[in-house]
């Protein structure tokens, strides 16, 4: 059998925990150079002196919705439809697709979670359906009709591709809120995007002719994909990590 000395032992459990508390929680990512290069300095964060006191155990994640309008999604619609394998692509599908991929981020944290199907089917049963509807519901009535401790509302603001000769960009967005269900407080707010550009120089017809079938193949699904999920994660990762809440996580309903 294999011992290690009191150091080594010790370095191992560190590294062990520090492994294990990495992959409890989606890492920021964005930096400086990365807002400078991506030309969207204007991530905007805020996080109640509520939700430090008293941070949410439970959460619900309701239907989001789309900002970027018909026109805009048409313009993205075929990296739309690739996603989500649909004939036809709407501000709807492209809204719920925003939605799981960012409760699939919120599922690593410790949270007690409402899964999206879930809320929906509550939602059906009341008959609510519309933003307004769901915005305009009272504190009480969100405790009673899903009894978590905060709603979780989400707007897409960027789904878009550009195209111009050698350059490319692939850019999503999204506004997230959680609000209280015990006072209708904000108790934090994410809005920033996340943008990928590539751009190709031409020298001669040889590299005029990559450049053109590189800046092409960058406009594939699976970037745009990586475009939503990295901004979800992003978005996950500025929300508070309470102490109160460390431990293992209760089962999804």
């Amino acid at each position: 059998m294999k011992t290690y000395s009191k150091p080594l032992l010790i370095l191992h459990v560190f590294l062990f925990i520090s492994l294990g508390m990495s992959a409890c929680a989606p890492r920021k990512t964005k930096t400086t150079l990365d807002r400078v290069y991506e030309l969207d300095p204007s991530g905007r964060l805020y996080v109640s002196p509520e939700y430090m006191k008293t941070p949410p155990r439970s959460l619900a994640v309701m239907p989001f919705r789309s900002l970027v309008g018909e026109g805009r999604v048409e313009g993205s619609e075929k990296l739309l439809l690739e996603m989500r394998g649909k004939e036809e692509a709407t501000p709807g599908d492209l809204a719920q697709e925003m939605r799981m991929t960012f409760y699939g981020q919120l599922a690593q944290l410790p949270f007690e979670l409402i899964h999206p199907t879930r809320v929906d089917k509550l939602l059906r049963e009341k008959r609510l359906g519309s933003w307004d509807e769901l915005r305009a519901l009272k504190p009480d009535e969100m405790k009673e009709l899903f009894n978590v401790d905060a709603l979780v509302f989400g707007e897409v603001t960027h789904f878009d591709y550009y195209y111009a000769f050698l350059y490319t960009q692939l850019a999503a967005g999204i506004r997230i809120e959680m609000i209280s269900t015990r006072t209708g407080e904000l108790l934090w707010r994410f809005q920033d995007a996340r943008r990928d550009h590539t751009v190709r120089v031409a020298l001669d017809p040889i590299s005029l002719a990559v450049g053109l079938f590189q800046a092409g193949f960058s406009l594939r699904a699976i970037n745009m994909t990586r475009a939503m999920d990295e901004i979800c994660r992003e978005a996950v990762a500025h929300i508070p990590f309470p102490k109160e809440n460390r431990g293992p996580r209760v089962t999804t309903r």
